[in-house]
């Protein structure tokens, strides 16, 4: 009798830890990939390509004039008055960021390429001397990187700052800022091995490691890094690669959406990502 029980009692433990096995974690059954769908191609001649938006417009350069093709209509702007674009920011195409780095000033565009605001002069409106990189966010605010080493969220209509964070040597030592990524609600920067998350607020979230990463993206809820030629997921413990059928050359790549898109020197391809 004691041997029927011990024989029961031991089915019922088994069958109860298969049965959690199989709930206990759904994600362990997914596919570890990201698959990629190729969705179009559009013939692109220039000599850098920026980006696009989920409307399947492109922003490109040309001889330091910044261009948006839409269709068959092409919009342009240039302000040879303050040197070369260092940097833009597409994330918002109704929010255009063109850093001229050499005259510490921003200027913002509309869907058209018309001025949205006046010059941002942060020479004369900020306390800090020089802004090293920009990045979109919600409102009137954009996200200034400045040589103090931290991160400032800026109102460009009442010109005054919003918050700033901590030096990035207070998150992580030696840190040194290469870029700048944002959304409406996040912003990450980017050093040689990590990339730090802040929230709308400047609040430190995570660190992402990213040792020999050449871009990150803001995607889903965490970010694309490219590295050598691949693509991989980073969400806080999460770590996905993505399946790309790509062989020619990456000369820029961007992410708007669930789109990825990159540039050979000839034509921009569109690639669907499909988590």
């Amino acid at each position: 009798m004691k041997t029927r029980l011990i024989f029961f009692f031991l089915t019922m433990l088994l069958a109860t830890g298969q049965a959690q096995d199989k709930t206990k974690d759904p994600a362990q059954n997914r596919d570890p990939m990201i698959s990629t769908k190729l969705v179009s191609e559009t013939v692109l001649e220039a000599e850098e390509f920026i980006g696009a938006d989920e409307l399947g417009n492109l922003f490109y350069m040309e001889n330091q004039v910044f261009y948006r093709k839409s269709g068959q209509r092409i919009f342009s702007f240039s302000n040879v008055d303050l040197g070369a674009i260092t940097a833009v920011d597409v994330g918002n195409p109704f929010k255009i960021l063109l850093l001229y780095r050499d005259f510490n000033s921003v200027i913002i565009l509309d869907n058209n390429l018309n001025e949205l605001s006046q010059r941002l002069d942060f020479t004369e409106e900020t306390q800090f001397n020089n802004v090293l990189f920009v990045g979109n966010s919600s409102q009137n605010n954009i996200w200034l990187y400045a040589d103090d080493n931290k991160l400032h969220l800026y109102n460009y209509e009442t010109l005054s700052e919003e918050l700033q964070t901590q030096a990035m040597t207070f998150y992580e030592d030696d840190f040194i800022a290469q870029s700048i990524v944002s959304t409406f609600k996040r912003a990450w920067i980017q050093s040689e091995t990590e990339a730090l998350e802040f929230n709308e607020y400047g609040n430190y979230v995570r660190t992402y490691p990213i040792v020999g990463a050449e871009r990150i993206f803001p995607f889903q809820k965490g970010i694309l890094v490219l590295k050598e030629g691949t693509f991989e997921y980073f969400f806080e413990e999460e770590r996905r690669r993505v399946e790309l059928n790509f062989k020619g050359t990456m000369k820029n790549v961007s992410v708007s959406g669930s789109s990825l898109f990159i540039y050979d020197g000839k034509k921009v391809s569109q690639f669907q990502l499909q988590l």
